[in-house]
This record gives structure tokens, sequence and C-alpha cells, in this order.
């Protein structure tokens, strides 16, 4: 019965998808060949010519009747103008000449994978080129301007097949040197120059998407952000971080109360010093931003404040002064472990990194540092004292940092920070003094990019989210 319903379901699904393609392909102007199971243009001809629009619908209105001319998400080129376009090195490339001067040149597979007709982009922007099919020594045999926003293509092994690209993709997607090189620029991290921690109010962030938009970019380019004037009511911390995106649970759940608890489960839930360090580095996407509401912090308790250190200025230092110690911790890895059996549910988490992660351009990616996390080392025995003498150099250069942010969280204060770049640390405090009581969170870090990304599209100029730890090789 089971399998009944299952092959039903499943048939529903695939009429209803091949429905959706074929009003794609009637969108187009374009008929549906059920031997090649793709669209074909109903006017082609075996020329080299580009067939001519569907007299009801241009190629840019079918873009945009499919949901595929995304001005907002190219908005750094949504402007972009072509000067003109040929065909280079026997049909392998296209060249494109901006209006701006610059050139940019896109391989005909390139091409093939990007292309935007019905048969090979969905309506959701997803490809669904299967290359299996695909003819790897095609070269592109036309190309030409469809108006001035549209780019359309035709492949020496498929005349039939007829390539479209918007404009604005193609330069959001350029991938010549100088285009290279103005996303890297983008993407750079930018270094506070005083130890200083940005705030935003409460209110602004809660009232508005250019509130919300003002915490967001001030988070991707330092990295920290005060947020003042949150109520003090429990839970919420949940209501200001689900603004931008779901709380990421770890092994402490999704919400944490930070304050002295008798048999912690984690020295943060006790009243000892907490030196420098990201959270739980022994997941394989520890946590991306923390979150910190104070909702009771008494004046009568000493000690107990807050200290960050952005551990990527640091590791940028460490390369210019340190040169060895700096490869040795990009290349000896490192076990980060938990191991707690004695707790509800019991962990035992081990994975494998070094302290620092290159990209293939040699730029910085990721950091991770966490002195109480830091299990036995396994590595190969010559790479065991070199590894200990750089571990040295980097644990001074952290504790001794001279940009290092300071705080004494007052009561409404709620602190925001990337873990994956910014360490954190608390000083120990005496209980019997007073409650010291934090609220915490985390959000997953890619879902934090997409948000800075789409305001900046919506809001902002357009520039690309700043790198932010992650191991995104960009």
């Amino acid at each position: 019965m089971y399998r009944a319903v299952l092959r039903l379901c499943r048939k529903q699904l695939l009429e209803k998808s091949i429905q959706g393609w074929h009003k794609e392909c009637r969108v187009l102007g374009l008929s549906v060949d059920s031997n090649l199971k793709r669209c074909t243009s109903s006017t082609a001809t075996a020329t080299a010519t580009a067939p001519s629009p569907s007299p009801s619908m241009s190629s840019y209105e079918s873009l945009v009747e499919r949901r595929l001319f995304l001005k907002a998400a190219y908005a750094r080129s949504a402007d972009a103008k072509v000067a003109a376009v040929t065909t280079v090195d026997g049909g392998r490339n296209v060249e494109i000449k901006w209006d701006d001067g610059s050139v940019s040149r896109y391989h005909s597979m390139w091409l093939r994978q990007s292309c935007h007709c019905p048969s090979c982009r969905l309506s959701t922007n997803q490809p669904i080129v299967n290359f299996k099919d695909v003819d790897v020594d095609a070269t592109v045999s036309d190309a030409r301007l469809d108006g001035d926003k549209v780019l359309k293509v035709i492949w020496s092994d498929d005349k039939n097949h007829t390539g479209l690209f918007p404009v604005p993709f193609l330069k959001h997607y350029s991938y010549s040197d100088k285009s290279l090189a103005e996303i890297k620029h983008q993407r750079k991290m930018v270094f506070n120059s005083e130890a200083r921690i940005p705030e935003v109010a409460y209110s602004d962030v809660m009232g508005s998407d250019t509130g919300l938009f003002q915490w967001l970019d001030k988070l991707d380019k330092y990295g920290i952000v005060l947020m003042k004037g949150v109520p003090t009511q429990s839970m919420t911390i949940r209501k200001v971080v689900e603004k931008i995106a779901p709380i990421q649970s770890t092994v402490y759940g999704e919400l944490f109360e930070v304050k002295d608890t008798p048999q912690p489960i984690n020295f943060a839930y006790s009243t000892v010093r907490l030196e420098l360090h990201m959270d739980q580095p022994m997941y394989e996407s520890p946590p991306g931003l923390q979150f910190l509401h104070c909702l009771r912090f008494d004046k009568e308790v000493k000690g107990g404040g807050n200290f960050f250190v952005d551990v990527f200025h640091v590791a940028h230092i460490l390369r210019e002064q340190y040169p060895k110690e700096f490869q040795d911790l990009v290349r000896i890895p490192v076990n980060w472990e938990t191991v707690h059996y004695d707790r509800d549910v019991p962990v035992h988490m081990s994975y494998q990194r070094p302290h620092i992660t290159l990209n293939s351009d040699g730029e910085i990616v990721g950091v991770s540092w966490h002195p109480g996390l830091v299990g036995p080392l396994l590595t190969k025995e010559e790479d065991v004292e070199p590894y200990y003498r750089a571990y040295k150099v980097m644990a001074t250069m952290v504790n001794t940092f001279p940009l290092q942010y300071r705080l004494r969280m007052q009561e409404g204060d709620m602190i925001s920070f990337n873990n994956r770049r910014v360490l954190h640390g608390r000083e120990s405090f005496n209980p019997t003094e007073g409650i010291r009581h934090y609220q915490g969170c985390n959000l997953q870090i890619d879902e934090f990019k997409s948000q800075v990304q789409v305001f900046s599209n919506k809001i902002g100029d357009g520039k690309l989210a700043t790198r932010a730890g992650n191991l995104d090789l960009q």
C-alpha cells in the first residue's frame, strides 16, 4: 500500500514538473521535442544565426516572466552595459567589452553550464544542465545581443539550442583578472584601528529594515556590535536574533543560560576566568554569530567583565612577524575535542583542522582558537615540537594584543559577535557578591552572510559581504 501511494505521489509530482517545464518553453516561444526531451525553437534553422525572438515576447521579457532577470541579486552590476560582443579563439571564448572599458571573456563550457534557457535553468534559478550529455569540445558559433539586456548564444553541437544570459548576470560573475581582484577587495576584512565596540540601538534594529541593515553591516564589517536598550525579559534574545535567521542549535541547545550553575556541563556556566576562545571548534561548522543578552548583572559583583580580540587581525600580524610559526600553524592539524559523558546527553566530538586555513591564493580564510578544546596532538612525530613552539607564539600574541575590546555589560545590553572571527573571554567573579546572568544563542554563519548580502543588495550599495572566517575560499 505504501509503495503504491509513493508511486502515485511521484507520478503526480513528475506530471506537475513536466507541465511547468512546458509552460516555460511556451513563454519563450519554443516547442517541446519529446524525443530530445528538451525545448527547441519552432523557427530555428541549421544556420549559425540566432533564432528570431518570439513575436509575442522578447528574450528579456521571457527572463523577467520566469523570474530569472534578478536585478536585486546582481545589484552591483544592474546598470552594466555591453559595448561589443565577439567570439574569439575559434569559438572557445566569447569576449565582451563593457562600456566602462573593461573586458571579460567567457569560455564556451562556462556559458553552457550557466545557460538561462528553459531547458537549462528553472524559474527557481537552479541550473539543470547534466554535463554527462554535454560535448565539452563544442564551441560558440554565434553570440550576439538581443536588445541591451540579454546575450544570445548558439553552440556548434546544437543549432536548435539558443542560450540566454542576462547582461547583469554576466557582469556579476565576470572572472577576468580585474573582476576577481575587485571581488577580493570587497570581501577583504577591515580591521578596527581602535579598541571601541560599534553600537546600535534595539529600537532602531527592531523598528525598520534600515535599522536592521545598520546592525548587519557593522557586524559584517567589524565582527562585533553592542546593542543597547534591549528589554531584560527572558527570551527577548530569540525575538531579536530571529530578525536575521533561525537560531543555530548545538550540544548546548538553542538558548543557553550563562550563570553560575552547580556541577556545570561547561566552564562558561561557572565563575572561573575564561581565556580568549571561539566556541565549539569541534564542529565541522562551528557556531557562526554569538549573542549574549545581559538580563542581570548586580553592581556589587566584582569582575565578570568580557574581553574580545579579532583573531584574524592577530593572524595577519603573526604572518608578518613570525612567518615560520605561521606556516606551521597552517600545515599541522589540531584535534578539537569535546568529550563529556557525565551529562544528560553524552558528547564525544572530535574534528581535525589546523589553527589557520588559507585559500588557493594564500589568503587567510579561517582561524580556529580555543585553548580549552585543544585535544591531544595526533600528527607526525617531527611536527610535535614545531607545533608547540608556534602555538606558544600565537598564544602570546592573542593574549597581549593591544587592540582588545573590554566591556562590563549592563542590564539591557546585548553583545553580538562573529564567533569565527572574534575571540571572547571573561574575568572571574565572586558569586556571593550578587548575580550575573546572561542569556545566549548562536546563528549559522552562512545564513548571516546571506542576509548581509540580501540587505546590501536591497538597501545598501550592493557591496559583497565581507569574508566571514567560515573557510569560504573566495
